[in-house]
């Protein structure tokens, strides 16, 4: 419960924002799922973690004694947070990894009851102790060698080892089997793991610092500089680890989605000037992932609107001209097209065609043909009405090529 206060200010008040943060990102989804036996536990230990933080600061040590009128009331107080989490964490994990299952279930039963025990212990050692003097920053030291007082310090950092040697080896044997399924797991994994390793070395600095008071030796700087500085570190590394899964993956989607849209531009442009689809039912701003799907839809509509104006012969030639191109194109190209961007090329040609076409003569009753199999790439499509000079020079191009092409010719759509 001591604070380094010198090393790093306001270390733990920053460390509980942190430690809290993931719950505020997922609240909606909290609330929406309150009866998933996971979502409560992962809460309640977010919860907890924040608690113990905020209550270890120099400053809140002070508010508690000075509220209660208890002298040194703070330090079973924070053990018994402290505690709490410990098992919190156990119970997270099981819950995570088991599921609700009958061996989980028991599982997380004797938790809750052995530290349900070590917590009472907690506070009946020290009613039996003797803290008379006041100690915000150097307790587990200061009385490490007071009847009662000693057992229960020592108490609270076993108990607090002992959870999460248990945790980091759950994650280990978990991650391993994660490796190669699901990156942000993984990553999530790892850096709760860190930090459980940086909160077993605040519990070695501590048990360091309580042995050496006992061999006559101060070491209290473990516990009052160096403890306080890894415990903060470590509840920062498994507040990300707990982030990091969910946001990770909403931020990967996000980006996905906002990169797709982007991309989608021109096309969408285009066909909105040429060929509008209609407007937009929708009220209020969508997101992200509600505007790609309308522009998905914009685009798809439209272009059905032009199918039966798309030369699906011009397209092939304007692909095979792509892909194999003639010297003077060869030179307008400057270097050889991916097969991808070869069908968008000619996607392009053919959908600048068929709006030409149909402004010509608006009421022409061609076949109709599914524009799906000619523009199966609308992403590659739109990227390739970015460069409209390359555009221009291969439409030239096919339309320079002879219809008696040789069949040897593979007309099946490039990949």
């Amino acid at each position: 419960m001591d604070a380094s206060e010198d090393v790093i200010p306001h270390i733990y008040y920053l460390a509980a924002v942190v430690a809290l943060l993931p719950l505020f990102l997922k609240m909606r989804s909290t609330i929406r799922a309150r009866h998933e036996s996971l979502l409560r536990v992962a809460s309640l230990l977010l919860v907890m973690a924040f608690l113990v933080l905020a209550s270890a600061a120099p400053q809140s040590i002070t508010l508690i004694n000075r509220t209660t009128g208890v002298t040194n009331i703070a330090a079973p107080w924070v053990y018994s947070l402290l505690t709490a989490f410990s098992a919190c964490c156990l119970l997270m994990l099981t819950a995570w990894r088991d599921g609700a299952t009958a061996s989980a279930g028991r599982v997380m039963r004797w938790v809750i009851a052995v530290y349900s025990l070590v917590i009472v212990a907690l506070w009946v050692l020290f009613a039996l102790g003797d803290p008379a003097v006041e100690r915000l920053r150097d307790f587990d030291t200061y009385y490490a060698d007071e009847p009662y007082l000693r057992e229960m310090i020592t108490l609270y950092i076993v108990a607090h080892t002992v959870a999460n040697t248990v945790n980091f080896v759950l994650l280990w044997s978990w991650e391993r089997r994660v490796r190669r399924v699901d990156a942000w797991l993984r990553t999530g994994l790892l850096l709760m793991g860190t930090g459980y390793i940086a909160t077993l070395a605040f519990n070695g600095f501590k048990l360091t610092a309580v042995v050496g008071r006992w061999s006559g030796h101060d070491l209290d700087w473990l516990s009052t500089q160096a403890a306080p500085l890894a415990g903060a570190i470590g509840s920062i590394l498994v507040g990300a680890g707990f982030l990091v899964p969910h946001a990770g993956q909403a931020a990967y989607e996000f980006w996905r989605a906002a990169l797709r849209h982007r991309r989608l531009l021109p096309l969408c442009r285009l066909l909105k000037e040429h060929v509008p689809a209609g407007p937009s039912t929708l009220v209020g701003k969508p997101d992200i992932h509600t505007s790609l799907t309308i522009r998905e839809k914009e685009i798809r509509d439209s272009l059905y609107t032009l199918a039966p104006y798309l030369d699906h012969e011009l397209h092939r030639r304007a692909r095979r001209a792509a892909l194999d191109p003639d010297p003077v194109l060869g030179e307008s190209l400057g270097r050889r097209l991916t097969p991808r961007e070869a069908e968008g090329v000619a996607g392009a040609v053919a959908v600048s065609a068929a709006i030409a076409a149909r402004a010509e003569d608006p009421g022409r009753g061609a076949e109709w043909r599914s524009p799906d199999s000619l523009l199966r790439d609308v992403e590659a499509v739109s990227g390739a009405l970015r460069r409209p000079s390359i555009v221009e020079a291969v439409r030239r191009s096919a339309a320079a090529r002879s219809e008696s092409t040789p069949a040897a010719w593979n007309d099946t759509p490039a990949p």
